[in-house]
């Protein structure tokens, strides 16, 4: 069943009776966009996993939401199924305006499998937290108590006074005339509006009800209603506060059915769930913080019981008989030998059948994902010897899957799953290392470096650094011993490239802070680099015609930038970058690095932010290095110029033999300081 705005009220019910009777529901959801910025890795463990899936998705939408209710017909001795496809769209007044992104590609795919954007816009069911209703209900309380205070009538402008009473006289006219029970009055704006209210309220109290009413295209206008014989005499301002209350309720929306679900603490299945649960929570209960344990915490107490069918398929016995587990190819496996499919029927206009074909519609989602779980649990029972295909929740066939939702990234490298309600796997990543290459290298020349160490993984970076996993883990210390002494590569283990990313990913706040380079390189293995481009630098995405690899991109060689902004919004400044002039720093070159420093702080304004003043230490200490640098070149050039001097005397003390007008200078042209220098 198709739920828009105009029919959610109606349904509603319908939606309440069928969640009320489930054995378990399942659901899907569609978004406008997956992630925005660096994607997974293979190598994440489930806490990386979460954090980087949730900074990378929190501000695209929920635009539909499928739920299918399957509950047991005693009568027929078979599941049936109620089904919804809700669209769904926030609005502003009363609830906050929202903001969101989109991907291009995102929205052409539900594009090519029948998308309806117009119906979306036009008559998607708004929504929103609990803590934005909370605050929103608090808000006009405390403002309709304002309404029951008298307050002076306001004088009407002169410039006014004859379009006010015009109107009035039309009003006056309908109601004499007793043929229409209502009448608009449009082309007024606010003040106009509000002088009515007051005029008409005045005059006509008894015979008619004034209200706002807002048109499809947004216009307001006013809206007369007869009062009938048979209406009570309801005040102005309680049918005022009736519409604002009812107002609210319609903003609130479909929350009130995710609430329903989390409510019942029914069985909940989805498929390659975690993303469906993150904005399910995100934008119907309250935002997520990027705290894992409180997401596992919150997760498990607003859906008690959650079951992924993706983890069931890569578990033993479905996977070695699975070719693949998307849920189109898993529904028509599991329709096959060995396997079968228990009957589930619908009423008329209630639910789906399997000969529809409604691929990517939320709804029709929910209700494959709902047959994909009843086909395993049916094959499960039949193994463990049981009678029965009614699905039991605290059964010892449910039990081993529940409140694990899969990572699909990460499940070759043995972290398949977030537990939700206990310890997640946690293993070694000793095998994996950071590997920074020659630009012209491609996998097959990483394939033959590591050759003699067995299989590997490799996940690009970018266009000179890749993660490399070794099959053989047993190797890991052997490839650093051997490596390390490679000229063309830099190898870094990988938690060593993990520590050094967080370093530089954790202040996004202040994403223009300017960071030096030294603070967020990962200490190499090896020094023997051929080129500045190595493990130090940290990716930023451009596209690579790679297989199966992250697109990243790396400064090129030729001219490296001074300053390059890293993946994580960071200005990191290039040893490279020459030093800008400073004033403070026109002194000699033997001060020490302490002196420097102190004279830069007495010459600049003092902070009392010790962050800040540690930073501009650091900074400092820096500039000396480089000018040390400086200092020695500079001997060595005077040591050249005394050099060359010596021999020009030498010349000098020879006698001519005879006078050659065509001789040409040998002067030395004198060594001026460049202004390039700092």
């Amino acid at each position: 069943m198709e739920v828009v705005r105009k029919n959610f009220k109606d349904v509603l019910p319908q939606v309440s009776e069928s969640i009320e009777k489930a054995d378990y529901i399942a659901i899907d959801a569609e978004f406008t966009g997956l992630i925005n910025g660096r994607d997974v890795s293979v190598f994440d463990l489930p806490e990386d996993y979460f954090t980087r899936l949730l900074a990378g998705c929190s501000e695209f939408m929920l635009i539909q939401f499928g739920l299918c209710a399957f509950y047991w017909d005693e009568k027929r001795q078979h599941y049936m199924n109620d089904a919804y496809n809700f669209y769904l769209f926030p609005r502003g007044r009363p609830a906050p305006e929202r903001m969101f992104l989109c991907q291009s590609s995102s929205l052409d795919f539900l594009a090519s499998n029948g998308f309806d954007f117009n119906k979306l816009i036009k008559e998607g069911i708004s929504y929103m937290t609990e803590s934005t209703e909370s605050r929103l209900r608090d808000n006009l309380t405390e403002r309709q108590i304002s309404y029951s205070n008298k307050k002076d009538p306001l004088r009407i402008p002169d410039e006014n006074k004859q379009q006010i009473e015009d109107i009035c006289k039309k009003v006056k006219a309908f109601i004499d005339d007793k043929t229409a029970d209502e009448m608009e009055i449009d082309r007024v704006n606010a003040f106009i509006r509000l002088l009515l209210f007051q005029e008409l309220r005045g005059r006509f109290n008894d015979e008619i009800l004034v209200d706002t009413k807002i048109l499809d295209n947004k216009n307001r206008v006013l809206k007369i209603t007869r009062r009938k014989p048979d209406m009570e005499m309801e005040d102005h301002d309680a049918v005022r506060k009736r519409r604002e209350w009812d107002e609210l309720e319609d903003a609130v929306g479909f929350s009130r059915v995710a609430r329903m679900i989390s409510d019942s603490e029914k069985l909940v299945i989805g498929h390659n769930m975690l993303l469906d649960v993150i904005h399910t929570l995100n934008h119907f209960f309250q935002p997520l913080t990027a705290d894992y344990n409180s997401f596992k915490e919150f997760a498990h107490c607003m859906f008690p019981k959650l079951i992924d069918t993706k983890y069931m398929s890569s578990l033993p016995p479905f996977k070695d008989k699975l070719n693949s587990s998307v849920l189109q190819e898993l529904m028509a496996t599991l329709a096959e030998p060995p396997f079968t499919i228990p009957k589930v029927g619908s009423r008329e206009g209630r639910g789906y059948c399997r000969r529809d074909d409604k691929v990517h519609e939320a709804g029709y989602d929910a209700y494959i994902t709902g047959l994909c779980f009843l086909g395993m649990h049916e094959h499960l029972q039949r193994m463990r010897g049981e009678k029965g295909s009614r699905v039991v929740p605290s059964s010892a066939t449910v039990k081993p899957f529940l409140n694990k939702l899969f990572l699909a990234k990460t499940a070759r490298q043995d972290s398949p799953y977030i537990n939700l309600t206990g310890p997640d796997p946690s293993p070694s990543r000793d095998h994996v290392f950071h590997l920074a290459f020659p630009r012209e290298w491609q996998r097959n020349e990483i394939n033959q470096l590591f050759s003699p160490f067995g299989g590997v993984l490799v996940q690009f970076l970018d266009d000179t650094s890749a993660l490399v996993a070794l099959d053989r883990r047993d190797q890991a210390s052997d490839v650093m011993r051997v490596l390390s002494r490679h000229s063309r590569i830099t190898l870094t283990p990988y938690q060593h490239y993990k520590k050094s990313l967080q370093r530089v990913e954790t202040p996004r706040a202040d994403p223009y802070r300017l960071t030096n380079a030294t603070d967020t390189k990962p200490r190499p293995v090896s020094s023997n680099v051929s080129s500045p481009r190595s493990a130090q630098q940290l990716p930023v995405k451009v596209s690579r015609p790679r297989s199966n690899s992250t697109s990243m991109a790396a400064p090129t060689l030729s001219s490296p930038p001074a300053r390059k902004r890293t993946s994580s919004g960071v200005f990191e400044v290039d040893e490279t970058e020459p030093v800008p002039k400073k004033t403070e720093l026109t002194r000699s070159l033997s001060d020490s690095p302490r002196k420097k420093s102190e004279a830069v702080a007495n010459g600049c304004q003092k902070t009392t932010d010790r962050e800040k003043s540690e930073k501009k230490e650091q900074v400092m200490e820096k500039k000396d290095q480089v000018m040390v640098k400086k200092e020695q070149v500079m001997e060595k050039k005077e040591q050249v110029m005394e050099k060359k001097e010596s021999n020009k005397e030498k010349k000098k003390s020879k006698v001519a033999d005879k006078f050659d007008s065509e001789a040409k200078s040998n002067c030395v042209t004198a060594f001026k300081e460049s202004e390039s220098w700092d």
